[in-house]
């Protein structure tokens, strides 16, 4: 097993990043992921909310390793995610589902405040990955970790791009979000999700009462 870490500074406060990370895809500068499907997400009684999402993307092994290997079109990872606004930290657990049963690679991260200057957010970043292929384990392992430190920057790129987008917004509606209400922001915007997804299902099944199959 190898593994790789690395810490970083976003000059914007921590509710900022949250919100950039809450919407981080689709960004140009992270063209390998093509979707994001929540599977779940509440706001448990203790104050935090619970995400669970599906994403896909391209496989992220180098070409050395994807032709000893053989990769699918798609990669799924499993994220899992916690908000505690209180403590104003946010964790990411993600893992890979395509291809588990011989490459495992599990990314930990961590949003929180720079404890010098709240108008910062660190962020700590942490990989693992294991392959199973006899004889080539550490050669692949290798590789799989250089990629993650290249790939690093594409995903703070793609932060600081969602971040600038996210302002754009806030000036044109002339709406500036109190940075202490996070919470309530992100649970207006799920409930109003959630909403329009009621509506429109909603739309669907009178529809289809009035209007029923031929077959």
């Amino acid at each position: 097993m190898s593994s790789w870490s690395s810490e970083h500074i976003f000059e914007h406060p921590w509710e900022d990043v949250v919100r950039a990370a809450f919407r981080k895809y689709p960004n140009p500068c992270n063209p390998a992921v093509k979707g994001v499907d929540v599977v779940d997400r509440r706001v448990c009684p203790k104050g935090t909310i619970q995400s669970h999402r599906l994403l896909s993307t391209e496989f992220p092994l180098p070409d050395v390793a994807a032709r000893i290997i053989g990769t699918p079109d798609r990669n799924f990872i499993s994220e899992h995610s916690t908000l505690n606004p209180t403590h104003k930290l946010f964790k990411l657990e993600s893992r890979n589902l395509t291809l588990g049963h011989l490459v495992t690679v599990h990314e930990h991260l961590e949003y929180y405040p720079h404890p010098e200057d709240r108008s910062k957010t660190c962020l700590r970043q942490k990989s693992t990955v294991r392959v199973n292929v006899p004889f080539l384990s550490g050669y692949l392992e290798k590789l799989l970790i250089e990629n993650f430190e290249k790939n690093a920057q594409k995903g703070r790129n793609g932060m600081e791009w969602v971040m600038n987008q996210i302002k754009e917004e806030d000036t044109s509606s002339r709406v500036k979000p109190e940075s202490s209400d996070i919470l309530t922001q992100l649970e207006m915007k799920f409930k109003k999700e959630a909403e329009d997804f009621k509506q429109s299902m909603g739309s669907f099944l009178k529809n289809t009462q009035t209007n029923p199959s031929p077959l």
